[in-house]
């Protein structure tokens, strides 16, 4: 079956809607159609490809050498681009092809023999020390609304390890204030219950008995936590947020919501949590491990949660 370039971008579009009726993330779907424009660009600027039919083995691993070699923005500076952004194109890539593959649209798939590359395994940065934590957790004046707010978001960041959206998606309905627990819904749609800790959980009260009330104005009743306008708060703001108390607290304006997530893993590490505990706390999941994720519940989480991290034992 052929698939010219003219029909390219309607095979595109299928594969987007495929992907919505298996229930993918919206941020995900978003960010494969990114990825495969990328590439199908690339066959229109650099190459002579007509048809994804003839596509060869040989055309994709010269497409994979070619991202090694590219350039992206970030800023005012063209970088070569990451690691991760060269992953996360070829993993959209092939995904697409198999997609090609299973609908006949193609006779092989040329991309199921790509060899990604290795990601280096870094150590996060932005680590915080006990001390630097408390700086941070106390910056808030916690005497107004969104003060409390701000209070109880840190202190959820840092007992919990969520996510930047995972925090901002959370709802009323999520939280379990009698158990001390959260349901969180992470990459994937995948839900997971997580410990709160007994001082978190002390300030999210404090919020929602004292706060929040004052911040519902009809938009979105539901979320647990509002702006000052009672509407959802965006990525970029829960990322200011952290940063302003991080100045305020005399720490660097790089610290980010995901630094308190890599500062949590940490610190619990650090106290002697087991570490498929601590990946189960944060929803990480790959092949090798999900398996074993799935035999630890919530009764181990608390256990080590209250054992280990620093705030249950202030």
């Amino acid at each position: 079956m052929a698939a010219p370039k003219k029909m390219w971008p309607v095979i595109k579009a299928r594969y987007l809607e495929h992907l919505k009726a298996l229930n993918y993330a919206e941020r995900t779907i978003e960010s494969i159609e990114q990825h495969l424009r990328f590439f199908l660009d690339y066959l229109e600027n650099e190459t002579k490809a007509e048809d994804l039919a003839s596509l060869s083995y040989e055309d994709l691993s010269a497409y994979q050498n070619w991202l090694y070699f590219c350039e992206g923005s970030r800023g005012k500076k063209s970088m070569p681009l990451s690691v991760a952004t060269q992953l996360l194109r070829l993993s959209a890539l092939m995904g697409f092809f198999r997609y090609l593959f299973k609908q006949g649209i193609i006779f092989t798939d040329p991309a199921a023999s790509l060899e990604q590359p290795k990601r280096r395994k870094a150590l996060p940065r932005g680590i915080l020390t006990g001390k630097q934590v408390l700086a941070l957790l106390s910056a808030p004046d916690t005497e107004t609304s969104l003060g409390l707010r701000d209070r109880a978001i840190l202190e959820l960041l840092y007992a919990t390890g969520m996510r930047n959206e995972e925090l901002r998606s959370l709802r009323i309905i999520d939280v379990d204030r009698e158990a001390g627990q959260v349901c969180v819904t992470g990459k994937g749609m995948k839900d997971r219950v997580v410990p709160i800790g007994r001082i978190a959980m002390n300030w999210l009260s404090l919020y929602l008995e004292n706060a929040r009330p004052a911040l519902i104005s009809g938009y979105e009743r539901g979320l647990l936590f509002l702006t000052k306008n009672g509407r959802k708060i965006t990525g970029l703001n829960l990322i200011d947020l952290v940063r302003k108390y991080a100045v305020k607290a005399g720490l660097p304006a790089t610290i980010t919501p995901h630094a308190l997530r890599h500062t949590c893993a940490t610190h619990l590490l650090q106290a002697g949590a087991d570490i498929r505990v601590i990946q189960v706390l944060l929803g990480h999941s790959s092949l090798s491990t999900t398996e074993i994720y799935t035999h630890v519940d919530i009764t181990d989480l608390k256990k080590v949660h209250r054992a280990c991290h620093p705030r249950e034992n202030a």
